[in-house]
């Protein structure tokens, strides 16, 4: 077996469906041999039904697997531990494959020697973008997007997203998968699993590339595209760095570090001033400012938690 497509999903079971009739539709040439692994992180729909009914009717080499353990980072696993292929491509269950995605995946391994690849992540837009979003790619690292431009290159930075994620199996074996406290829970926005496994690639000294002609089509909801997304989003993901990064052992406050908290105050005060300026401005101070309140809320949990400990 080549290449194991693994889709991890929760709840999702009309845009899953149409992920897998995307990769349905893939041109593939006879040579590559690939499966598709469908993991149901213990879904509550119909996402069963969906895919047994896809199962039965795509031809594919397809096979559903229940992961009743809540977490993306569990799906994740599963489907290493499921899996047949020396090449591990993992997409997600709402986005839309290029028609070559499969074929550029095989064609890059046997043109280069690396150990992992990502490529675009393009939006497709499911009502009209605001005003605030549209072409602003400052925040598109908020949805999930990714867009280094035209031309390959190795990265030394884990910035590749697990919407179009692709490496060879024996890299779980030799690093070690994902880590389960980190992958994205209900009522959560964050998720460090693949970014801590691909700091354990580089550490290791193993190649990453960025190559343009690896695509998928991420599809945008409405919800997505409000500014209370994007203002959790950032709560979230600060408030997780701080409590991966434990205790404080700088000056601090009951474990918020003094330079947070001037931080924060300067933010805020820079927001406030803002407040004239163009809306765009504004709002990526604001951001900035739920960056800094996440972050002082996990050093909070941290101190809290040993409180009691104790």
């Amino acid at each position: 077996m080549n290449i194991s497509i693994i889709v991890c999903t929760y709840n999702r079971v009309d845009s899953l469906n149409r992920t897998l009739q995307s990769i349905k539709a893939m041109t593939v040439s006879d040579d590559i041999e690939w499966e598709l692994l469908i993991v149901d992180n213990n879904s509550t729909d119909n996402t069963r039904k969906v895919v047994d009914e896809f199962i039965s009717t795509s031809g594919l080499n397809c096979r559903y697997i229940l992961e009743e353990n809540q977490g993306h980072s569990h799906a994740r696993n599963r489907g290493i531990n499921e899996s047949c292929g020396e090449i591990i491509a993992y997409t997600d269950d709402d986005v839309i494959v290029d028609k070559y995605w499969l074929q550029n995946i095989d064609n890059v391994f046997k043109e280069n020697s690396i150990s992992c690849v990502g490529g675009k992540i393009l939006p497709i837009w499911e009502i009209s973008c605001p005003e605030w979003l549209d072409n602003n790619h400052d925040f598109y690292g908020n949805l999930a997007l990714l867009d280094y431009g035209d031309s390959p290159f190795y990265l030394d930075k884990p910035k590749i997203w697990g919407a179009n994620f692709v490496v060879k199996k024996i890299m779980f074996e030799k690093y070690g998968t994902f880590n389960t406290s980190l992958g994205r829970i209900f009522g959560k926005l964050c998720s460090f699993d693949e970014t801590d496994f691909l700091q354990r690639l580089i550490e290791n000294g193993e190649k990453i590339l960025y190559t343009p002609n690896l695509i998928v089509h991420h599809c945008i909801p409405a919800k997505r595209m409000r500014k209370s997304y994007f203002r959790k989003w950032r709560f979230d993901n600060s408030e997780m760095s701080a409590l991966l990064k434990g205790p404080c052992h700088d000056r601090n406050i009951i474990g918020v570090p003094l330079y947070m908290i001037r931080q924060t105050f300067i933010i805020f005060f820079q927001w406030i001033f803002t407040l004239p300026l163009s809306w765009s401005r504004h709002f990526r101070k604001e951001l900035e400012l739920f960056d800094k309140v996440g972050f002082i809320s996990g050093c909070l949990k941290v101190k809290w938690s040993r409180k009691y400990k104790l």
